[in-house]
């Protein structure tokens, strides 16, 4: 039982209070003690209390004023292993470990007035340090609920406070608070004002689910030191004795500083000199130096911070004292550089922080990302097959290695079964082996590395990408030679071939059950190098035996192509009324149920020669894995049979394991299938598939283990059923009877007997949602567009920039809606009610001071690539059509050319060629297809796009939606000049400045000239003159000193001079004509910074700040010039 007190103790400096603290700590059960309020400023009251409770361990935050400070105090039975605190006295926060686990204490004292309690909660997330156990109490000096919380008679309303605190800790952090949630109709108050006419309840507690899971008792008790009551939390934390498992990840930017490279070429050169490079034991030695290297690296850096943040700390501390009214505004520039380092320190805790689409996030939405990506992998509780449930790591360790030694054991096959399941199955040609029969070059290993992603979580070693393609210049060459030496042994040295199995959660899983747990191999990335250079290899010829009907990884073949069909046959089919089945053939675990032997078997079959299938050897013959579960880890287990999901490979394998069970149902003539409209006609069919007599009786979809089949009656389905155990017995995969379902397309008549789970409404195919008319069910629209308001409700908590909301919109919330919506015809309504709900996120429920239709275009071009739904969905269409024109063989295009002969029959006669009925149907997906199409075509659209060109989506944009920013129409020197945005973006400035320069370039910036109403209101807050932003942010004289500051940076960056006027300043008019990027960017980014700190300072100004003179808007520009990019040319 852990016991926590929390406590606002108005002053402790005097010996007097000391004794009563002492007298009630005797008398009170306590582990831990927070107090607030602490009156402590100097260094000697803090040491004085020391000595007084000499045995306890003692956090504190000094004061900077005569009612500051808070600290924790623990009894020093417990083990202290990290403790910090912030520079104003508002934060300490300490870290033990109690029966093995971590947890984090925080005592909090908020400002008691509302203005800097608001700008506290703003930046207080970043001081509390994030875990699983996590307890933050103190004195609020807010209310959760203003009725339950704070007396009538005595209320002073305040409605800003506790939401910020929402926004900013508590949904970020996880926390509940833990009284309301376990008291939650109880009426209790905290604070008592001396006349005892306001009672409030501001003493609290938060903590996290499993803080608030463990808590027993929490209650409100009278001490009589203060005009406080103290807030008691009693907490049973179970006894751990899981083995914990640290999982070390480089952190990427190791490999930026000087010294790791000047400390690796060092290394290097001892194992130039060392290294028995005719084995493969000396890359395991290389890789440990290389991990020590970087963990070197790290600490230095970590050291380098506290360093910095102590010396800031000191150095507030000692301005705090008596402060000057310069003192004031440097407090206010050092409280800024603490944020910023602990912001940085922050984000390189963020996994997946150089994903493309999250690098230009803020910290706090790349922590939401990260946190949802954890939440997906961790798992509170497992079945076990005699235990039942378990829910502690080291059961549901013992639970998972005996289902994945189980399911990973070699699975027994019948080989008997082979000569007829590869029956005229076809091969390669000995043009196509032979390219996969060659040695594999440096070049090849080269361009497999430049290929992969940054940012992505590594395997074992914990070396990410960005690290490999630092060095690999360097080692490429050895590398090369350690994997041509592994080939030669028949094996790879200890642990290259490990991996780490991670479980993911399949969608609304909610039971213990392994089966729907997804699991994901993290390969190291030298393993994957090699991987991804043969999986290069083998999809330059898959295609080659790969029939069209299966769509995964095969170049040229996309999942659309898969619901094209699906969707076209229940439209027909619906509209000529003819019954119809469609069959999802669910295989159990269908990747990992793979034999090894019938791999290499099945490689043999399709004329893969014997190099290639050594190196899959290779690779596949003792490997082994490990399980993560939470923060546990299993011991390795033998990977015996499966394709790893993770590997670069495992695709590509996957598909030629199957392909022997799809060829053997489009063989089998008692399997039926449908005849699309048009191929009875050989023209037609030669205009689509590019052949002449073929066979275009299509019985199946495939797109990896989604499998689709076509049935009528029963034994329809019980013959497709035996060439799936034809193939199950061959290869070890196992058919799921119970997850089979059979979609029934049909108004009149019932369904056959069926032996699967009968379906008549709808069903999902590949993640879209279609029904028997071939449409999106309503009540799934529906729940889709509630899932986006939700999703947009969650992300509005979070402070967002224009530019993070737009990126946010497009990679996070609308990405599975614009996906079904690509592909299914939808209501226009639906499209422009759900656009008005993404132009409310975008600016956050306030008035747009931009044109929407400004907003959609590129950044480059002034905009903010907000997402635009129509155009998005028309794009999607246009490249339809364009594939109509194409001529890569499409099976759905039978369906189609029904639909779009009319329209585009001027553009392609053979579309029209002896093809009855043709209809003109906009509601019909193919008939909105040719609509669109032909108005791109109109409007001077390509019937192909090339990769140089801009895609179809921001073609649609620039020629048909894009409006330019106004600026462009009102300065003469942008009106062809497209430089400007682009320079502003490459500028490297804060993305806080770059939108701020973006509004007040389009008149977006409101100033008390454009909000005032009198003269008085209109005055500028420096001089007597109305407040434009001419006026502002040139004209004022006010910031002559600034602007001459500003006017030096620049001479000394780049050695050129502008003048004092908008179009030099705002607009770059001399900057323009510069032909050197590096000054253009230079000079944008000291411009920058001038105009935003004067729109800071004006800020400070109307919030009260002291506006004698300009020293303070200079500090503020000076801090922002402190790091100049570009130093270094």
């Amino acid at each position: 039982m852990l016991v926590i007190i929390s406590y606002n103790i108005r002053g402790l400096t005097s010996s007097n209070k000391h004794k009563l603290l002492r007298i009630w700590l005797n008398e009170t059960q306590h582990d831990v003690i927070l107090l607030q309020e602490l009156h402590m400023t100097k260094l000697k009251h803090l040491e004085i209390f020391r000595k007084a409770f000499s045995e306890y361990h003692i956090t504190c935050s000094l004061g900077t004023w005569a009612a500051g400070g808070t600290l924790v105090m623990i009894k020093k039975k417990y083990n202290v292993i990290d403790a910090g605190t912030d520079p104003d006295g508002r934060i300490a926060y300490i870290k033990i470990i109690y029966e093995k686990i971590p947890i984090v204490i925080v005592s909090i004292y908020a400002p008691a007035q509302l203005s800097e309690r608001c700008s506290f909660f703003k930046d207080i997330r970043f001081y509390i340090p994030s875990t699983k156990w996590l307890i933050v109490g103190g004195d609020f000096n807010c209310v959760p609920d203003n009725i339950k919380d704070r007396l009538q008679h005595g209320i002073l309303t305040d409605n800003q406070s506790y939401p910020l605190l929402l926004q900013n800790m508590i949904n970020p952090l996880l926390l509940d608070e833990i009284f309301r949630s376990k008291h939650p109709r109880k009426i209790t108050y905290s604070y008592h004002n001396d006349s005892r006419t306001i009672h409030s309840r501001i003493d609290l507690f938060f903590g996290s689910k499993i803080i608030k899971q463990n808590t027993t008792e929490i209650y409100y008790l009278p001490v009589g030191l203060s005009d406080h009551d103290s807030i008691v939390l009693k907490l049973n934390i179970p006894s751990n004795n899981d083995k914990e498992f640290h999982r070390w990840i480089c952190n990427p930017t190791m490999i930026t500083r000087n010294t790791f490279m000047e400390q690796f070429k060092l290394i290097w050169n001892v194992f130039l000199k060392t290294a028995d490079f005719d084995s493969t034991e000396w890359w395991n030695d290389f890789k440990t130096s290389l991990i020590f290297l970087l963990q070197e690296e790290e600490r230095h850096y970590n050291d380098e911070c506290r360093y910095e943040l102590r010396q800031l700390q000191c150095e507030y501390r000692f301005r705090a004292t008596n402060p000057t009214e310069n003192d004031m505004i440097q407090l206010d520039i050092i409280r800024k550089e603490i944020y910023g380092i602990l912001e940085k320190k922050n984000s390189n805790n963020v996994l997946g922080q150089q994903e493309q689409d999250v690098t230009s996030l803020s910290i706090l939405a790349k922590a939401r990302i990260a946190h949802a990506k954890s939440n997906k992998s961790r798992i509170i509780f497992l079945d076990h097959p005699v235990k039942g449930r378990v829910d502690s790591n080291i059961d549901m360790i013992e639970t998972a290695t005996n289902f994945y030694e189980q399911l990973y054991d070699t699975k027994p096959i019948d080989r008997s079964c082979w000569n007829e399941l590869f029956d005229d199955i076809p091969s390669l040609n000995k043009i196509d082996s032979d390219k996969l029969e060659c040695d594999i070059t440096l070049t090849e290993y080269n361009d497999a590395l430049k290929s992969m992603a940054m940012g992505r979580s590594p395997g074992t070693d914990g070396i990410t990408v960005e690290v490999w393609k630092k060095i690999f210049p360097i080692i490429g060459e050895y590398y090369v030679r350690m994997i041509n030496t592994a080939k030669l042994k028949g094996h790879f040295h200890e642990g290259f071939l490990n991996a780490l199995l991670t479980l993911l959660k399949k969608d609304d899983n909610n039971n213990g059950s392994l089966k729907n747990y997804r699991p994901l191999s993290l390969m190291n990335i030298d393993y994957k190098i090699l991987s991804k250079v043969l999986s290069i290899r083998l999809r330059k010829v898959l295609d080659q035996v790969i029939h069209i009907d299966q769509s995964c990884g095969i170049p040229g073949r996309t999942i659309h192509d898969n619901v094209h069909i699906i969707r076209s046959i229940i439209e027909y089919y619906s509209r000529h009324r003819d019954p119809i089945a469609i069959i999802q053939w669910d295989q159990e675990k269908a990747f990992d149920r793979i034999n090894h032997v019938y791999l290499l078997e099945t490689l043999k079959r399709l004329g893969f020669g014997s190099n290639y299938i050594n190196w899959i050897k290779l690779l596949y013959l003792n490997a082994t894995f490990q399980i993560k579960i939470n923060n546990s880890i299993t011991d390795p287990i033998s990977f015996k049979s499966g394709i790893r999901q993770g590997c670069p490979l495992s695709g590509g394998l996957f598909v030629l394991c199957i392909e022997p069970l799809l060829h053997n149902i489009r063989r089998n003539v008692r399997i039926p299938g449908v005849l699309p409209p048009g191929s009875q006609f050989p023209s037609v069919v030669r205009s689509i598939l590019n052949k002449e007599n073929v066979n275009v009786n299509i019985k199946l979809s495939a797109y990896a283990d989604d499998v689709c089949t076509i049935a009528f009656n029963v034994n329809d389905e019980r013959e497709t059923q035996a060439m799936f155990e034809l193939y199950n017995n061959a290869s070890g995969g196992k058919t799921n009877k119970d997850k089979t379902i059979i979609f029934w397309i049909s108004d009149w008549l019932d369904p056959p007997n069926f032996k699967s789970k009968i379906e008549r409404e709808y069903c999902h195919f590949l993640g879209v949602p279609i029904d028997t008319k071939g449409k999106i069910p309503s009540i799934e629209l529906d729940k889709m567009i509630l899932n986006v308001n939700q999703q947009m409700g969650m992300w509005s908590t979070i402070k967002l920039s224009l530019f993070e909301r737009a990126t946010v919109l497009k990679s996070f919330i609308l990405s599975r809606l614009v996906y079904c919506f690509s592909l299914m015809p939808l209501p226009k309504k639906t499209i422009e009610n759900l656009q008005k709900d993404i132009n409310k996120f975008f600016w956050n429920n306030k008035h747009q001071s931009i044109s929407f239709y400004t907003c959609v275009g590129k950044k480059g071009n002034g905009g903010f690539a907000l997402l635009h739904l129509n155009s998005m969905i028309a794009s999607y269409r246009i490249k339809c059509g364009l594939k109509i024109f194409s001529t890569t063989p499409k099976i759905w295009k039978f369906y189609a050319y029904q639909h779009v002969g009319i329209q585009l029959r001027t553009y392609a006669p053979w579309i029209w060629t002896n093809l009855t009925p043709h209809f003109n149907d906009e509601t019909n997906f193919f008939g909105d297809v040719a609509c669109r199409t032909v108005h791109w075509i109109k409007k001077g659209g390509k019937l192909s796009i090339d990769d140089s060109e801009p895609s179809a989506y921001w073609q649609l944009i620039n020629r048909c939606v894009f409006r330019p920013p106004i600026c462009c129409q009102r300065v003469p020197h942008l009106k062809n000049n497209s430089a400007f945005f682009e320079i502003i973006h490459k500028s490297k400035l804060p993305t806080t400045v770059t939108e701020f320069w973006i509004l007040l370039a389009n008149y977006g910036v409101n100033t008390r000239e454009r909000l005032g109403k009198t003269m008085e209101e209109k005055q500028c807050l420096y001089c007597n003159l109305p407040e434009t932003t001419t006026h502002l942010f040139i004209q004022c004289c006010f910031f002559q000193e600034l602007f001459t500051m500003m006017l030096t940076y620049i001479q000394n960056a780049s050695g050129i001079i502008i003048e004092r006027k908008v179009d030099e300043i705002v607009y770059l008019k001399t900057i323009l004509s510069i032909d050197s990027t590096l000054v253009q960017r230079k000079t944008s980014f000291i411009i920058g910074n001038y105009l935003h700190s004067i729109w800071l300072f004006r800020s400070i100004t109307i919030h009260g700040g002291r506006r004698h003179n300009c020293n303070g808007c200079k500090s503020i520009f000076k801090t922002k010039m402190k790091y100049l990019p570009y130093d270094n040319g």
